[in-house]
């Protein structure tokens, strides 16, 4: 019985997003700009698979065709982590799914790829 209140800390720990985005839209440039300098700020490099998903992410803010030129930065609980570039990411693929904009979308995926094989060890 002592391994269901723990197993329900688990699950409630692995479900807590650190982003505070509550009652505001933000952009995919918005996600994808957060993520970028998140990543910059972040936990040392994984076999390289950081430094690859900040060039993906890099890509992907070249490849928007928005026609925005400045960002508004996410705001997130803690300090800069993998796990919050790789939420930040996810959430850029929903909004890019929506606006249909290929290109971004595909580097945004391998940004993405990239943070959850280095995560994957852990």
């Amino acid at each position: 019985m002592r391994a269901l209140p723990l197993l329900m800390l688990l699950v409630t720990a692995c479900a807590h997003t650190a982003l505070r985005t509550e009652d505001v839209n933000y952009s995919s440039r918005d996600y994808l700009a957060t993520a970028l300098e998140t990543l910059t700020a972040s936990d040392p490099d994984v076999h390289g698979l950081r430094v690859q998903a900040q060039l993906e992410t890099k890509a992907a803010l070249e490849q928007l065709v928005d026609g925005a030129t400045s960002h508004r930065v996410v705001p997130y609980d803690g300090p800069p982590r993998l796990e919050v570039a790789l939420e930040l990411l996810e959430r850029s693929e929903g909004a890019l799914t929506k606006t249909g904009d290929a290109e971004a979308l595909e580097h945004t995926r391998r940004a993405a790829q990239s943070l959850r094989l280095a995560l994957a060890p852990r």
